[in-house]
């Protein structure tokens, strides 16, 4: 199926007037790296834009600092307090801009069977390509985030395989992996382990610049926060970060956007999709 605004405007979490940050969720972001501190600041900011009560990043001191001059909301655990305090979160995110040092490659192997849901990208999907039968080895409650260099990693297939049949193989690994599969590119696709799939509507070139995925994972890691399934929460996070890149482009043109560009718009782009709604 092709996502529309009226099946996204009826997937949106509700905000109730009486609410508090504890009513729309935690969520712990394992991202970031001394080369990489940007990736944390977008997949942090983007989670609150989407409406997430408290998001915390547990990253490298260096990057701390860089992200809390930028961010201001976000709380901090250091890498070696998570596991201490990681209950208390509903959902994890791991791999934006981690790195691929041995230090990376421990986190994101302890954390593989997490008992929550979490969504892994970038890194997190590198290193996971690296360990044998690494999809028996973390929950079902996952959505992996990849581009098609990722999905060739964690597959073996070359890129141009992966590019020619798109649904097909999104499809296939999503039903072998039980794990929900966001394959990111022009209409991107959405595959569920059991077999459903979701395409997205939008081909926007000012998307395809560095950062804009880190922003997508924290739109996804948000909405699974709110309490979204795996499935969901993904349609909703790729078409909403859709709708935020065409309002860009409609504002710039398709070249020269900044990924940090999208951030304002998340915003405006759920207002939008919820005004749609019909009934």
């Amino acid at each position: 199926m092709e996502l529309t605004k009226n099946y996204i405007s009826s997937l949106l979490p509700k905000r109730l007037k009486d609410a508090n940050k504890g009513t729309f969720g935690k969520v712990l972001v394992i991202a970031g790296s001394e080369n990489y501190p940007g990736a944390a600041y977008l997949s942090c900011a983007a989670a609150y834009r989407v409406g997430v009560g408290l998001v915390s990043l547990a990253t490298t001191n260096d990057v701390k600092i860089i992200v809390s001059r930028k961010l201001p909301e976000v709380t901090f655990l250091l890498r070696n307090e998570i596991e201490k305090k990681l209950l208390g979160y509903k959902v994890l995110l791991i791999g934006p801009g981690l790195g691929q040092k041995d230090k990376a490659r421990e986190l994101v192997h302890n954390f593989m069977m997490y008992p929550h849901k979490m969504v892994i990208d970038g890194d997190g999907l590198n290193l996971l390509s690296k360990e044998e039968n690494w999809w028996n080895k973390i929950g079902r409650d996952v959505v992996l985030t990849p581009h098609p260099g990722e999905m060739s990693r964690l597959t073996g297939f070359s890129i141009e395989k992966i590019q020619q049949d798109r649904e097909n193989i999104t499809r296939q690994f999503a039903k072998k992996w039980q794990k929900t599969i966001v394959l990111k590119g022009a209409n991107t696709i959405i595959a569920s382990p059991r077999g459903k799939v979701a395409i997205s509507p939008f081909v926007n070139p000012l998307l395809a610049t560095a950062g804009t995925g880190d922003v997508l994972a924290g739109i996804v890691a948000g909405f699974l926060t709110q309490g979204l399934n795996t499935f969901d929460a993904a349609c909703c996070g790729v078409y909403v970060h859709g709708v935020a890149g065409e309002t860009l482009k409609e504002k710039i043109g398709s070249a020269g956007g900044l990924a940090s560009d999208l951030l304002p718009l998340i915003p405006k782009a759920l207002l939008n999709i919820s005004k749609q709604r019909i009934g």
